[in-house]
């Protein structure tokens, strides 16, 4: 087990973050959210440890003998998704969160337990009463942790903190996040000081930069704005810069992958951020897979091949005007055919990431998006697509799902559930995108991402230095799985 070492000033509460994600399929996933939580406590006067299960042989024991360690009085825990929310290869994250926080309430007694992560930003309610903690915090986890604990340590009154989840009397009350909209005064998240970047990268992950938190657009399935609120909220792109600087000097990070929920939004935004880039002649790599059609001029796409993109995953969900009117997308067929024409000629590969059964969804419009697939396989992009969409709680999904009765209204989808429109045959609809496959190397569904063998063939990707991203092997990488399996 490797913990980071002890950082912060010892005059504050001991706080011992854990981070619970060991999800590594198709890749890790950085903890970016916790250590941003990190750095703002260590900022406040705390004395923090951070520990990422996301590697350990047992979570367990290493949970245990950190709390038994550290002795802390305060333990976060951060969760980071309920599920993988793929209906044919389902997995299900909170029963192993659970198991952690026993074993760290039971080597940290009297400790206050508080959790977070962007699971609580989409369910805080129901996921305070599964899984048992003292509090919860949703929205800007820097904000609502630093007061917390702040309070905690101090003896002052709780009740009025913004984006805090407890219990009431026996009832579950949560105050909404608060309003405060400026990223830039927040400290900076210092990735390298809390995480073991180097053993990610080695199993094919991007280290992740935020450059705004929000989002403008209305998708039915999506849970952004439940968890960063709507409307954007930027940051200054010196910061981002600086930001980015800072890993490669420091932790030699030269891949880095935009987490936005949507990079190219605004799109002055990301031109400037894309200009600031430039302007440090840093000599990296860029990525994103959160590209929408909605908007990429051509002023755009220059700044981002100048900047250092040579592919990015450009979130299309559908070729299909009827399912992307359904799903409010924000474009048309026409649009996504335009902007990949658009981002070819910029020199720039594209991953398309699709959904397949949504509101709206038939046999002809799954043969839209299956044709529009093939002529962009057939150019040299890679496809990854989606079977039925994740039913969220607070979503426009949600609401449309219990209006054709596919969830009961009192369900807390704790419990995974998926809609899958009832135009479609759910196992015909398999069938047909396997043969599809069969004949498309490149194409990928999201359970072909839970093969036992494609981690292995990331991380040996990753010694061997291939450029990134790994997905651009794709076709390889399926030819392996697939004989091997």
């Amino acid at each position: 087990m490797k913990v980071r070492p002890n950082v912060g000033n010892d005059g504050g509460a001991r706080v011992l973050l854990v981070s619970t994600n060991r999800e590594r399929q198709p890749y890790p996933v950085v903890p970016n959210g916790l250590a941003c939580v990190a750095s703002a406590l260590d900022a406040a006067g705390h004395l923090v440890r951070f520990l990422d299960l996301c590697f350990v042989r047992d979570p367990i024991a290493s949970a245990r003998e950190a709390a038994a360690s550290f002795r802390p009085d305060i333990i976060g825990v951060s969760v980071r998704n309920i599920d993988n929310s793929d209906a044919i290869a389902l997995r299900h994250y909170t029963p192993e969160a659970r198991g952690v926080l026993h074993a760290l309430r039971h080597a940290a007694q009297g400790a206050r337990v508080i959790a977070g992560g962007a699971a609580f930003g989409v369910a805080p309610e129901a996921l305070f009463r599964d899984l048992g903690v003292d509090y919860a915090v949703a929205g800007d986890g820097e904000r609502a942790s630093v007061a917390l604990v702040n309070a905690l340590s101090s003896g002052q009154a709780i009740e009025a903190l913004p984006g805090l989840v407890r219990d009431r009397a026996g009832t579950v009350a949560f105050t909404p996040p608060g309003e405060d909209a400026d990223l830039d005064s927040l400290p900076a998240p210092a990735l390298h000081r809390w995480i073991d970047l180097a053993r990610y990268q080695r199993h094919g992950a991007t280290i992740p930069i935020q450059t705004k938190r929000g989002c403008v657009y209305k998708c039915v399935y999506c849970t952004y704005r439940n968890v960063e609120g709507w409307g954007y909220r930027t940051r200054d792109p010196e910061l981002v810069a600086d930001e980015i600087e800072e890993l490669k000097v420091k932790a030699g990070v030269r891949h880095f992958d935009f987490v936005d929920s949507t990079f190219n939004s605004p799109p002055g935004h990301a031109v400037q951020v894309c200009e600031a880039i430039t302007r440090r002649k840093l000599g990296i790599q860029l990525d994103t897979t959160n590209f929408t059609p909605a908007t990429a001029s051509h002023e755009l796409l220059r700044a981002m091949k100048i900047a250092g993109f040579r592919s990015l995953g450009i979130t299309a969900e559908s070729a299909s005007d009827a399912v992307l009117e359904k799903l409010e997308k924000g474009f048309n067929a026409a649009r996504v055919r335009e902007v990949a024409e658009r981002v070819e000629k910029h020199g720039i590969r594209t991953l398309w990431i699709f959904l397949v059964g949504g509101p709206g969804e038939n046999p002809r419009t799954l043969e839209e998006t299956l044709s529009f697939a093939e002529w962009r396989l057939g150019r040299g992009d890679a496809v990854y697509l989606t079977v039925g969409l994740r039913i969220y709680p607070g979503t426009t999904l949600h609401r449309i799902a219990i209006g054709e009765g596919v969830v009961p209204a009192d369900s807390t989808l704790l419990d995974p559930a998926f809609y899958f429109s009832s135009a479609l045959q759910f196992d015909a609809t398999v069938a047909r995108l396997k043969r599809f496959a069969s004949s498309h190397p490149r194409f990928m569904f999201s359970a072909d991402s839970r093969s036992r063998v494609l981690p292995y063939l990331t991380r040996a990707a990753s010694v061997l230095h291939l450029p990134r991203p790994h997905w651009q092997y794709m076709g390889l990488f399926q030819r392996v799985a697939r004989a091997i399996g």
